[in-house]
């Protein structure tokens, strides 16, 4: 299969119509001349769409992420490629799905064959920083190619210029960036900074003010409150060792919250920067997330082995006003595949891979082909499985010992577990997910299942990808602490 066929089926499978023009301030025929932009890239590690105020939610703890939607584009039907945060920063960070490059939770590496939008950029002249809080985005695991500087912000080094007691490599991080940023002012080549805070993910403590605003008036104690707090992973309550009632699960999302607030912050707090320095438009703005999470729906916590709306659906924002008009809203499918050829296009650079070609494929080309449906995929979870059978040997580890993938279409979605049970639900009568009609709707499963089928034999797995055990004790030891490995 040639590149071509692989962007083709894989990546923008779909109408030829383009979007509505009212999206852009001109079009992608023919490569600009003339200043590239600075690219701010930032994940917001497991946050989860229906959070942002400016995608519906009515508590108000998105100001800043919503503020940069109004200034640019929100994408109300933005989509992650898997659950979790290993593929689906490879997927962003290459334009490819995971099984495609090879980044999956059968090898927990991104391969140094694959190709990075830093290192592009990076060898079109671009200074590459990147900044990150989740050790599965390491440079060990293959996620710091390209990048001229690249802080693992979970290092106790990394994070002494903080206060003990804020207890937050966010916090660390925010400084950092800020810190780089003025440094580098001077400088005439632009630059590209990826940041990953990951403070929504578990366990949640977010730092105050965020608590007391969002959990502090709420009536509970602090008892059950800590109770809540102190979970770290999904696994216990997996295996029914750990059982939570409603009450916890909206303590739960409280906490959360106070997260995603504390995370909104930090992205006030650099954009403030920008805009002070007078080159926030001149910088094209990204914020996104990998992944959701599950705060009680369907019974579940964390976002592992879970391919419903709570962990796919992510938020998107781009500002840049060169070529997004200002506050715009795009409800066309968009998937993080589609981010690195945006990226590459913004930036006037050709990517030195055959047949990719940005210019079609940028959210911001007016005549980029139309996403009929979306995509997530997950190979066998190799860790959660030796998790389980060491911290629970009574729970039957082939109960989650399956590959998955999900279609996602404008009426419905397909979750099948390969080899196993298969679900189906309305998103247009039933958006919580809560009744499967895979037995009711045979004929909309088997087209579902058919599509899927399809899709899949035109994205090939990599093949010669080894599995990474990983060796590094500082990662290793944050891996456990947030509950991922034995």
């Amino acid at each position: 299969m040639s590149r071509r066929e692989v962007l083709k089926y894989g990546l923008y499978v779909g109408l030829t119509a383009g979007l509505s023009s009212s999206v852009w301030l001109n079009g992608c025929g023919h490569r600009r001349r003339g200043k590239r932009p600075n690219v701010l890239l930032i994940v917001l590690d497991t946050a989860r769409a229906d959070r942002f105020s400016c995608l519906g939610y009515e508590r108000n703890i998105s100001v800043n992420v919503d503020a940069l939607a109004n200034e640019g584009v929100v994408y109300e039907r933005a989509y992650t490629t898997n659950f979790w945060t290993l593929p689906s920063h490879a997927s962003l960070f290459t334009g490819l799905y995971s099984s495609q490059v090879g980044a999956t939770s059968e090898t927990l590496q991104l391969p140094f064959s694959a190709t990075t939008i830093a290192e592009i950029l990076g060898k079109a002249g671009y200074d590459t920083a990147g900044f990150v809080c989740n050790p599965w985005v390491s440079a060990e695991r293959g996620f710091g190619q390209g990048f001229g500087e690249f802080y693992e912000m979970w290092r106790p080094a990394n994070q002494l210029q903080v206060p003990q007691q804020f207890g937050k490599a966010e916090w660390a991080t925010l400084k950092k960036v800020l810190g780089w940023l003025d440094r580098r002012q001077p400088r005439r080549d632009p630059f590209f900074v990826f940041i990953n805070f990951n403070c929504a993910h578990l366990p949640y403590h977010p730092p105050e003010p965020f608590l007391s605003r969002f959990v502090g008036n709420r009536g509970y104690n602090n008892e059950e409150v800590n109770r809540v707090a102190a979970i770290t992973s999904m696994w216990a309550h997996l295996a029914g060792d750990l059982k939570l009632s409603e009450r916890d699960f909206r303590i739960m999302s409280d906490l959360y919250d106070g997260e995603i607030a504390f995370a909104d912050h930090c992205v006030g707090q650099i954009v403030e920067h920008l805009k002070a320095a007078g080159i926030l438009d001149e910088t094209a703005v990204f914020v996104t997330s990998d992944h959701g999470e599950n705060l009680g729906e369907h019974g579940r916590i964390d976002h592992l082995l879970s391919m419903y709306e709570t962990t796919l659906h992510i938020p998107l924002v781009i500002r840049y006003p060169e070529r997004f008009q200002q506050g715009t809203t795009v409800g066309d499918f968009v998937s993080l595949v589609d981010i690195a050829p945006t990226v590459l296009e913004l930036c006037n650079i050709e990517p030195g891979i055959e047949d990719l070609k940005p210019e079609e494929m940028s959210l911001a080309c007016e005549n980029r082909r139309r996403r009929t449906f979306v995509v997530a995929e997950n190979e066998r979870p190799l860790t959660a499985i030796a998790l389980m059978k060491d911290k629970y040997p009574a729970f039957d580890s082939s109960a989650i010992d399956y590959r998955m993938r999900a279609i996602r279409t404008d009426l419905c979605k397909l979750i099948w577990n390969i080899g196993g049970a298969v679900e189906m639900f309305d998103l247009q009568t039933d958006p919580g997910e809560l009744h499967d009609i895979s037995d009711k709707q045979l004929e909309m499963r088997d087209k579902l299942h058919k599509m899927l089928k399809e899709w899949m034999e035109r994205i090939p797995l990599a093949d010669d990808v080894s599995f990474l055990e990983g060796q590094d004790e500082e990662s290793m030891k944050m891996l456990r602490s947030l509950g991922y490995v034995k």
